[in-house]
C-alpha cells in the first residue's frame, strides 16, 4: 500500500539509469563509480573504486583503515566477502580494565578506563578493507586494480570541496582533535573544523593519504599489510601501548562464503552471516512477515507496533547468542529459521514488549533448522551499492567503527585507523569478550533482495546499531508497499535498537499517541536525520532492467546512473 503523505514529507528525485547505477554516501565517490561503469567495468569494479574514493571524501566514516562486508551477485557467483576488523595479538582483558560504568558505546558494553577501547592506540584493530576490496576485485573485477585505486589517489592529492554536511559533521566530532594532535593538525588546523564564508568553498587535501593509496595502487594490496605502511603502523602502535603486531597485519585474510539465505514474502534475501547483524535482520523479517501487512497502511500504528516488537525480539536474541561462530557453538541456523520466528511472533500482543525482553530457546529449534538448511543446499559505516547492465549487483558496507575511528593517524601514512576494539565486550568470559586475533560483534548489514516479480534490490546503511532496523524496513517498503528507490528511503521509519523507540514525527500525532498508549517509550527527534536513524543507500533494478537509486536526504550522498 502506498505511503500516506503528510505536509512535512521529504522529497528527493530518484536517480535513474539504463545501463548501471552507483549509490554512495558522497556524490564525488558515486561519480568515480559511474565512470568505471561507463568504461565497461563491472559492478564489482565500480564498488572497489567507489569504496576507495568514499574513504577519501568521508575520511571520518570509512577508508583503508576500516573493514566490512560485501554481498555480491553476478553471473559467476552469489557470495559474501567478509573483511571485518580483527583484534591484534596484544588484545587481552588486562589491556581494557573496567571502570564501573554501564551501557557505554553503541553495543551498550560496560565502560573501560580512559575509554581505551573507543579511542587511542589500544582501540585500533587490524583492518580488512584493502584485503576485502582486493578479494572482491580478484573474484569479480575486470579492470586493472591500479585504475580502480587511482581516482582515490587523485581525490586525496588534488582535494575536493567540503559540503555543508561535511563541515557540520566535522564540527560535531571536533573533540577528537583535542585528544590526538595528529588528527588536529591534519583536519582541524587551529583546533576548529574548516569553515566556508558562504562564497568561497573550502577544499580539503590529504597528501599523505594520497601517497599511501598510490603505494596500494602500484604495488598491490599486499603492500598495505607487509610493506612500509605496515611497518609505520606497527612501529607507532608499539611505541604507544597498542595491541597490533607486524604478524597481525601480515596474516590477515578476507574470507569468501555463501550468503545467509532467507525469504520475505516470497522474496529472496541474501545477507552476511554470524558476526554481523545479518542474522538479526533475517530474524526481524522472519517474525514480521507473519503479520498481514496487506490490510494495513504503511503509517498505521498496528503495523509499526508489530515491527517494533519483531525488532525487539530479534535484538534480545542478538545479544544473547551472536558472536563469531569460530569462538562458540551458537544456534544461528535456528535463529534465522521460520519455525523459530513463529514462536517469537506468538509473543506479540496488544502491548509493547519493553522491559526485560528475553531471548528465546533457540537451541530447541537447532536440529530442525540445520536439517532444513542442508536439504536446501545452502551453506553458510559507509554503505554503497553498485549495479551493472549484465546483472551484477554489489552491496558493500565499510566502517572505521565510530566517527574518526580510533582518532589515530599512525606514522606518516595519512590513514585514519579504526577503533574496532569497541566491537568486543570488555567483560571477560562472554561470547564476544576481548581476546587476541578474534573478530568481534558488529552491526553491518549489506543485503541483496530478489523479488518474485523480477526486481532486484541492493541496500544497506551506516548508523551502528540502528542499521538492522533500517534495512528491514527498506526491504518491506519495496516488497510490501511497492515503493520506488528514493521513495522507499524518503518514507518515515522507526527504530527499536535502543531502550526507547525512535519514531519519525511524519507518522503523525495520532499514530504516535497510539504507540504510546500501547506502552512504547516514544522519542520523536526534531528532524529524522542520521543521528536518529541509520543512513541508507539503495539501488532498485526494475523488472525491465532499468535502475533507480535512492540515498539519505539528510546527507550529501548521491546516486548516479549510466
Amino acid at each position: 500500500m502506498a505511503v500516506s503523505r503528510t505536509e512535512s514529507s521529504i522529497e528527493k528525485s530518484e536517480a535513474r539509469g539504463q545501463h548501471g547505477m552507483v549509490a554512495t554516501k558522497h556524490a564525488a565517490a558515486s561519480a568515480v563509480g559511474a565512470e568505471v561503469l561507463a568504461a565497461g567495468g563491472s559492478a564489482a569494479d565500480a564498488a572497489v573504486a567507489s569504496a576507495f574514493a568514499v574513504g577519501v571524501v568521508e575520511p571520518w566514516n570509512s577508508g583503508v583503515g576500516g573493514g566490512g562486508y560485501a554481498v555480491v551477485s553476478s553471473a559467476e557467483a552469489t557470495e559474501v566477502i567478509g573483511f571485518p576488523m580483527r583484534s591484534g595479538t596484544g588484545a587481552t582483558a588486562e589491556k581494557y580494565p573496567l571502570d564501573g560504568r554501564e551501557n557505554v558505546s553503541g553495543f551498550l558494553w560496560n565502560g573501560v578506563q580512559d575509554d581505551a577501547n573507543l579511542h587511542g592506540y589500544r582501540a585500533m584493530a587490524v583492518p580488512g578493507a584493502v584485503a576485502g576490496l582486493a578479494l572482491l576485485h580478484q573474484r569479480h573485477g575486470e579492470m586493472p586494480w591500479k585504475e580502480l585505486v587511482q581516482p582515490a589517489v587523485a581525490l586525496a592529492r588534488q582535494g575536493f570541496e567540503l559540503s555543508w554536511y561535511d563541515t557540520a559533521f566535522m564540527a560535531t566530532m571536533a573533540t577528537a582533535a583535542q585528544r590526538h594532535p595528529e588528527l588536529q593538525q591534519r583536519y582541524y588546523p587551529g583546533g576548529a573544523p574548516p569553515m566556508s564564508d558562504h562564497f568561497d568553498a573550502v577544499r580539503l587535501t590529504q597528501p599523505e593519504l594520497g601517497n599511501s593509496l598510490e603505494v596500494i595502487a602500484l604495488d598491490g594490496p599486499d603492500s598495505f599489510y607487509m610493506g612500509d605502511i605496515a611497518a609505520a603502523v606497527v612501529s607507532d602502535s608499539v611505541a604507544n601501548d597498542g595491541v597490533i603486531e607486524r604478524a597481525d597485519l601480515a596474516d590477515y585474510r578476507a574470507q569468501v562464503g555463501a550468503p545467509l539465505h532467507t525469504t520475505y514474502r516470497q522474496a529472496t534475501v541474501l545477507l552476511p552471516g554470524p558476526g554481523c547483524a545479518g542474522p538479526t535482520t533475517a530474524e526481524t523479517l522472519n517474525i514480521y512477515e507473519r503479520f498481514d501487512v496487506a490490510t494495513h497502511d504503511h503509517n498505521s500504528s498496528e503495523r509499526l507496533h508489530v515491527f517494533l516488537n519483531a525488532a525487539r525480539l530479534a535484538y534480545a536474541d542478538r545479544f544473547r547468542f551472536m558472536t563469531d561462530p569460530a569462538r562458540a557453538d551458537v544456534p544461528w541456523e535456528a535463529l534465522v529459521s521460520k519455525a523459530y520466528a513463529g514462536g517469537r511472533y506468538d509473543l506479540i500482543g496488544p502491548d509493547a514488549l519493553t522491559d526485560g525482553v528475553k531471548p528465546g530457546d533457540a537451541w530447541a529449534y537447532q536440529d530442525e533448522a540445520r536439517e532444513a538448511q542442508r536439504l536446501k543446499g545452502e551453506t553458510s559505516t559507509t554503505h554503497l551499492c553498485t549495479a551493472d547492465g549484465r546483472g551484477g549487483l554489489v552491496s558493500l558496507t565499510n566502517t572505521l567503527g565510530g566517527g574518526w575511528g580510533s582518532e589515530v593517524i599512525p606514522g606518516n601514512t595519512g590513514i585514519v585507523w579504526n577503533n574496532g576494539m569497541f566491537w568486543f565486550d570488555p567483560v571477560p568470559g562472554r561470547l564476544t569478550s576481548v581476546a587476541p586475533r578474534q573478530f568481534g560483534l558488529n552491526n553491518m548489514t549489506p543485503a541483496i533482495v530478489f523479488t518474485p516479480d523480477g526486481r532486484a534490490l541492493a541496500v544497506g546503511a551506516s548508523g551502528g546499531r540502528r542499521i538492522t532496523n533500517c534495512v528491514a524496513q527498506l526491504v518491506g517498503n519495496i516488497v510490501d508497499h511497492s515503493l520506488g528507490a528514493q521513495e522507499a528511503i524518503n518514507a518515515p521509519r522507526v527504530d527499536a535498537s535502543t531502550p526507547w523507540v525512535t519514531v519519525d514525527g511524519r507518522f503523525g500525532e495520532e499514530t504516535i499517541s497510539e504507540l504510546q498508549r500501547r506502552g512504547w517509550d516514544v522519542h520523536v527527534p526534531p528532524f529524522p536525520g542520521r543521528s536518529a536513524f541509520a543512513s541508507p543507500t539503495l539501488i532498485l533494478r526494475d523488472a525491465d532492467g532499468g535502475f533507480g537509486g535512492g540515498v539519505d536526504v539528510f546527507h550529501t550522498a548521491g546516486a548516479q546512473g549510466v
